[in-house]
């Protein structure tokens, strides 16, 4: 089980609090009550700790995790960050590092962002209201 780190660092705490206090940053099918809107935002919070870091230049890799790929039912995928040291998740969408515990982080794919290494129009926008650099 690897370490997850959810508020790696003071970035990642003011990205987790941007993404509360404007939940409609998240997509429309992860708008749901009640839960915690980091918890819809795996994607955005993924792509902005990823750039504010340093992007490529970096010690962060880029993994997706296909839900069908654990459950062939199941539907949509889950984005986050490892150090490349390999033993350690960096993802700002969960709640807690202990609600790490059930996700199948080794069946994860390493890969880029679907805009590969330009930052999406949604994390664009993260990015240029918290003023972070790049």
């Amino acid at each position: 089980m690897p370490d997850v780190l959810v508020e790696p660092s003071d970035t990642a705490a003011v990205l987790r609090e941007y993404v509360r206090e404007n939940p409609g940053i998240r997509k429309d099918g992860y708008d749901i009550d009640d839960v915690d809107p980091v918890e819809g935002a795996c994607y955005v919070l993924a792509e902005a700790y990823f750039h504010a870091q340093g992007g490529t230049d970096s010690t962060l890799e880029v993994y997706r995790l296909d839900w069908s790929d654990v459950d062939e039912n199941a539907t949509g995928a889950h984005w986050f960050l490892r150090q490349d040291d390999g033993h350690t998740v960096i993802d700002l969408s969960l709640p807690s590092p202990s609600a790490g515990n059930a996700v199948p982080w080794n069946q994860a794919r390493h890969r880029a962002f679907i805009t590969g290494y330009t930052p999406s129009n949604r994390t664009q926008r993260v990015l240029d209201a918290l003023n972070i650099a790049y």
